[in-house]
């Protein structure tokens, strides 16, 4: 299984000590993209802003790893590290060395299956909708890119 992400936009900074993010692009039978409302306290990042599911990669944890066990905290869904396929590597519009990595979930997800661990709400949006909400820059360039 290869882990070779396309680059999205500029990835500068040092290798060491990049806290790194694994992130997940799922979609639904009908093609709309699963998206997570962030969690709006404190302490969160961009909180109140939608995203992608994901999280912090921790130590001793491939990416792969971090994509399946972040998955199911937030959502409840149980995936294997098979149905993930790399996609683009994207340094963080929020927070300064950190480095998202994201993953295409190949099988698509029921809404009715999710079981919301984490994150204010979600929404499975078209390409129309994902141009009209708030979403983290990030996730704006990953999201232009896709729908290019």
């Amino acid at each position: 299984m290869s882990d070779r992400f396309e680059p999205l936009g500029p990835l500068t900074g040092a290798q060491d000590g990049l806290i790194k993010v694994a992130a997940i692009y799922a979609r639904d039978a009908h093609g709309r993209a699963l998206c997570q409302l962030r969690d709006d306290f404190e302490g969160v990042a961009a909180g109140g802003i939608w995203g992608l599911f994901g999280g912090k990669v921790e130590a001793g944890e491939s990416l792969r790893g971090a994509a399946v066990r972040e998955f199911y905290e937030e959502t409840g869904l149980v995936i294997a590290q098979d149905e993930l396929a790399p996609m683009v590597e994207v340094a963080s519009s929020v927070l300064p060395g950190w480095r998202i990595y994201v993953f295409e979930l190949i099988t698509p997800v029921r809404g009715s299956a999710i079981r919301l661990g984490e994150g204010a709400g979600f929404a499975f949006l078209t390409q129309e909708q994902i141009g009209s909400y708030d979403f983290i820059a990030t996730y704006k360039q990953f999201f232009e890119k896709i729908f290019d």
